[in-house]
């Protein structure tokens, strides 16, 4: 791997870490999003310097989260990944369904447990609404988002 790449996959290593994932997966996605082919295992490993169990699990990290998805290649047992054809698309449902289910979750304990003072029960109503909200806002948003040309997205970026 290039300088280059290795710079850059060393800094979406680093801002995965600090979402709280592990670096590795934040390196082989990175590896992922700058690759032509689906890669194996093998060739996660090898061109990341990890072990390979290590390559298995991050790669399962990131399926999961909807960023990349398994494929098989014609006559090969081995697995093969690549970024998800709409990942932007499918790694937000995946983001948006944790919101909502974390909003169900803070909707729920302030319905059924015995809250200690009507602090506690304004502080899970405000945080609620907040999720609640801009769950509903992203949503809209990414409805809005598909109607947009690909081409008038790219120019629209920050530009860096």
């Amino acid at each position: 791997m290039d300088a280059r790449t290795t710079r850059f996959t060393d800094r979406v290593a680093s801002l995965f870490e600090h979402d709280g994932l592990p670096p590795i997966a934040g390196r082989v996605f990175a590896l992922l999003l700058l690759s032509e082919e689906a890669r194996s295992l093998d060739q996660l490993s090898a061109e990341l310097g990890v072990s390979k169990a290590s390559a298995s699990t991050n790669t399962r990290l990131l399926a999961g989260l909807g960023l990349i998805e398994p494929v098989r290649q014609l006559g090969s047992r081995r697995d093969y990944y690549r970024t998800a054809a709409d990942l932007f698309e499918r790694s937000m449902a995946v983001r948006l369904d944790r919101w909502r289910e974390f909003t169900d979750v803070i909707g729920e304990g302030r319905r059924t447990l015995p809250l200690a003072t009507p602090a506690v029960r304004d502080r899970l109503e405000r945080y609620e609404g907040a999720l609640s909200y801009m769950a509903d806002a992203i949503g809209r948003a990414m409805v809005r988002w598909r109607a947009v040309p690909t081409r008038r997205l790219a120019r629209t970026g920050s530009g860096r």
